[in-house]
């Protein structure tokens, strides 16, 4: 049988700071080749195809028995699927509505608000404070420069990635690695299975979106996995989620370059402040158990 590192073990060369920030910026450019399907499938088509591209490409790498996981965890499974997907559709469903940059910094409060019920220091509150003014930068931008159902989509995003935040560890002390990710996939498919298809119809059978799906699911699913499975062998969690919380400036930067979008002074302020919010309540947040 296949080991599941086999396939990455040519990353072990790689420093582990340079495989991080190669998934950040690979998972943004993977959004950034979404919004091209967008018009063509909807945003519930293009999860699906991502979806479609990561089970394929993750299941032919990590080889997992999905159908021992599901009879082992059938309820946790399903939830964290349905995280999974809910928090992708609506995040694309942002991203179509929005800027790159603005959408991931407002998706950052999930992540934040389970740092705030996990804290008990001031100092980690003091961080989801300064996310929370940076964000209030936007209030009077909405409905003008950015779209308020975009904006909505984005922070239902959030609340699905602080549950994401929650689940993935509960999951990780039942399964091996990551096969109760690969598992939880099929459960994002099944559930994206019929919107998907009411959206998308023949279109996503063609040709074009196929190959254009292929390279959006590599990039924006398949890389940045594999490379944080690397990662997360040889970096503390502390350092690893410093670099992953670059994602609102590197979105920003791809957004700029790739999709021409500009943003105001308060857009940007906002993602800045979000951007500065994360690091510094990862590298100050203290782990504390709740009854």
């Amino acid at each position: 049988m296949m080991q599941p590192n086999r396939g990455l073990a040519v990353l072990d060369k790689v420093p582990a700071p340079i495989v991080v920030l190669a998934s950040v910026i690979s998972v943004q450019f993977g959004a950034a080749l979404a919004r091209g399907l967008f018009p063509i499938v909807g945003p519930a088509g293009t999860v699906l195809l991502r979806l479609s591209v990561a089970i394929l490409c993750l299941w032919g790498i990590l080889r997992p028995n999905i159908w021992k996981i599901f009879r082992a965890h059938p309820k946790l499974i399903v939830l964290f699927g349905l995280t999974i997907g809910l928090s992708t559709l609506f995040f694309y469903v942002a991203v179509s509505r929005i800027p790159l940059g603005v959408a991931i910094a407002l998706e950052f409060i999930g992540p934040l608000a389970v740092a705030l019920w996990n804290s008990r220091r001031m100092i980690e509150r003091m961080w989801v404070l300064l996310a929370a003014l940076s964000i209030l930068l936007l209030v009077p931008e909405i409905g003008t420069s950015l779209d308020a159902y975009g904006v909505g989509a984005a922070l239902i995003a959030a609340c699905f990635w602080g549950f994401y935040i929650v689940l993935a560890p509960k999951v990780a002390a039942v399964v091996p690695e990551y096969d109760g990710l690969v598992a939880a996939l099929c459960v994002a498919w099944i559930i994206l299975l019929i919107p998907g298809v009411m959206q998308g119809g023949v279109h996503l059978f063609e040709g074009p979106v196929l190959w254009q799906s292929l390279i959006m699911g590599i990039m924006a699913a398949v890389l940045p996995f594999t490379f944080d499975f690397n990662a997360l062998k040889r970096l503390p969690a502390r350092v690893y989620g410093v670099l992953v919380c670059s994602e609102p400036i590197v979105g920003t930067v791809i957004g700029y370059v790739v999709l021409g979008e500009h943003l105001t002074l308060a857009t940007i302020g906002a993602v800045v402040g979000v951007t500065v919010a994360s690091i510094g309540s990862t590298l100050t947040h203290q782990e504390v158990a709740h009854e």
